[in-house]
């Protein structure tokens, strides 16, 4: 496949090899093993797509290069393992919290935990909470650092929407054992599972929404948070659109349904990776209705 792609000038040979050396590798391998390989092949694969990925792209022609039609199974294989080894990462550490006699201390370990620091501070600002608020966040995985570092950090309290039911159930034991099971409350659903009474009740004092980089498909998920959502309520939705990335991100390039606008949008600033879009529901599905 490498020869079917005319290569642009900028863009080396060399980094075109190591995208299909490395796509050769990861599409051989199933769903199964990237989540349960007892090897360190794995993990070898994905700290070596991690360093591909950040690279930066010099110019349009680059990403014209690549975002082309015989490179979707490239980037679809490649995104699909970084989904699962994610969530591969995130059951390790959590397992190993629930086995520590200091599971704060394991947790500050976690690879990404410098990432999520920044990424909710840029979230705490763009939509302007305060403490004593409350969040949902879609996609909140098998430990649910986003929540965990909202409430540790910021005295933000939150409602994590998870749907793989294993992944719901270990994080609601690695919050349990955390201590902060009383702030925190995880749900075994999706977009879906969200209703107009969860807005509704005053009492929970909800104020934004957060949709993961991994909860897809965003366009659909919106279209259903349109519905549902209070006027004036704000969101945010996390996509990757730097260099590489933009590749594996299929929500990167997202038409908004009528009915949002978008108020701000702040790229990301290492450690970081994720370009946080920040949204507030408009009056245009009231009139329509």
């Amino acid at each position: 496949m490498v020869s079917t792609i005319n290569k642009s000038p900028e863009f080396s040979e060399s980094i075109l090899k190591e995208i299909f050396g490395l796509y050769q590798d990861i599409r051989e391998l199933s769903d199964d093993e990237i989540l349960n390989c007892s090897s360190d092949r794995v993990e070898r694969l994905f700290l070596k797509l991690d360093v591909l990925i950040t690279r930066d792209l010099y110019s349009d022609k680059d990403f014209d290069l690549l975002n082309k039609p015989e490179m979707e199974p490239v980037f679809a294989h490649m995104n699909r393992f970084r989904n699962l080894y994610t969530v591969r990462l995130e059951t390790r550490y959590s397992n190993e919290i629930l086995a520590s006699q200091s599971p704060w201390k394991v947790l500050e370990k976690y690879l990404f935990y410098r990432n999520y620091l920044r990424l909710v501070q840029i979230e705490y600002e763009g939509l302007k909470l305060k403490p004593e608020d409350r969040i949902f966040f879609l996609g909140s995985g098998p430990l649910p650092l986003t929540l965990i570092v909202f409430l540790r950090c910021h005295g933000i309290k939150g409602t994590g929407i998870e749907q793989d039911p294993a992944s719901a159930q270990l994080s609601i034991k690695v919050l349990d054992k955390l201590g902060l099971s009383e702030d925190i409350t995880i749900i075994n659903g999706n977009h879906l599972s969200i209703s107009r009474a969860d807005f509704i009740d005053s009492g929970t004092h909800s104020k934004a929404l957060i949709i993961a980089a991994q909860a897809e498909p965003k366009k659909e998920i919106l279209d259903h948070l349109l519905k549902v959502i209070p006027e004036g309520f704000r969101l945010s939705y996390r996509i990757y659109e730097k260099g590489l990335m933009k590749l594996l991100n299929l929500d990167s390039s997202l038409d908004l349904p009528e009915g949002y606008r978008e108020y701000k949008r702040i790229q990301p600033v290492p450690p970081a990776y994720n370009t946080v879009v920040f949204l507030q529901r408009t009056e245009f599905l009231k009139k329509n209705e």
